[in-house]
């Protein structure tokens, strides 16, 4: 239970940590957000591709969050299956922010 807890903090920091990027707070900087050739070059992108990154994230998190209460006493009971649903769904938001820096282009 402490375990799925952790993780339901971790939900709660990646979902924070999208927010300053929802809100287009963060200029282009090398350390927080979305940093490529592109972004890093273009305010505009900067701000448009790390708001929908923000937003990825979020919803991310969200469904991690969702995923890990209603599936913590059954088949998600495995430690490796609850690392999962926090990391597989991150990993759709990073691949999806990343597809949407390159069409935006």
């Amino acid at each position: 239970m402490l375990f799925t807890v952790m993780l339901l903090i971790a939900c709660v920091l990646i979902a924070a940590a999208g927010a300053p990027l929802i809100l287009r707070l963060i200029p282009p900087n090398p350390i927080y957000g979305v940093r490529t050739r592109r972004t890093l070059a273009d305010t505009d992108a900067w701000f448009a591709v790390n708001a929908f990154g923000g937003k990825a994230l979020a919803i991310a998190a969200g469904v991690s969050a969702l995923l890990l209460m209603m599936y913590s006493g059954t088949l998600l009971r495995s430690a490796w299956l609850q690392v999962a649903a926090l990391v597989v769904p991150i990993v759709v938001a990073v691949g999806a922010t990343l597809y949407y820096e390159r069409r935006r282009g």
